[in-house]
């Protein structure tokens, strides 16, 4: 069996990247038993030192258009329902996720870090909790069983290797989600699950370094796009 690793980048206020998220999930689970993927997730911050704020009003600052912000929040909400997930954008914020990132950061455990990852996905998306609250994030370390460790949010060492994982993800492509195969092959933006599964397929038999060149719906820096 081929043993695939997967990076991946994405921030917690990007709307596609749980959605992405959840459809490599499942392309994951489609070829067990073909290949065996290690997924590591690096942080990245769309909104950086931007402060918590109503994320329907940051979308239509953004777009510059009420319309058009409308138009991509529908488009994420009926993507996520077919994943299953739930978009609750009169309760979501955005801002700048570093307290997030620096918690999953300190988990050591690979299989925690990535409860912790799908739970925050889950407060800051459907829950209407505040990710960008320090003790709302240690509370919910604690719910999925993080009760051995002790953040410092404040860690010049997390803050750096958020740094690293930014600057790493822009030398790749611009934005997020963003997924690097077996250090070879990168996909951006929110596939459908066939697409993940050929980049697995392909990354198994040493694939070139991109798929092709259209990208999926992804966020940037400047908004994000579909």
């Amino acid at each position: 069996m081929k043993k695939i690793s997967v990076e991946v980048w994405s921030d917690f206020v990007c709307p596609w990247c749980w959605i992405a998220k959840r459809r490599l999930e499942k392309a994951v689970t489609s070829l067990a038993g073909q290949v065996e993927v290690v997924v590591t997730s690096k942080a990245y911050r769309l909104a950086k030192g931007v402060p918590p704020m109503d994320y329907e009003r940051a979308l239509h600052q953004k777009f510059g258009d009420p319309a058009a912000a409308d138009r991509m929040m529908a488009a994420v909400r009926e993507n996520g329902l077919l994943e299953g997930l739930v978009y609750n954008f009169d309760t979501m914020r955005f801002g700048d996720t570093r307290a997030a990132h620096a918690v999953i950061k300190s988990i050591d455990s690979p299989v925690l870090a990535q409860l912790m990852t799908e739970r925050v996905y889950k407060a800051a998306t459907t829950d209407g909790l505040d990710i960008f609250d320090k003790k709302v994030l240690s509370l919910l370390a604690k719910e999925v069983g993080v009760t051995d460790t002790r953040f410092d949010f404040d860690s010049q060492q997390i803050a750096s290797a958020i740094a690293r994982d930014e600057v790493e993800a822009n030398r790749i492509a611009n934005g997020v989600p963003l997924f690097l195969f077996n250090n070879k092959l990168h996909l951006s933006g929110a596939r459908e699950v066939g697409v993940f599964e050929k980049a697995l397929l392909e990354a198994a038999t040493e694939a070139p370094e991109a798929l092709d060149a259209d990208e999926g719906e992804s966020c940037g820096i400047d908004g994000c796009a579909h």
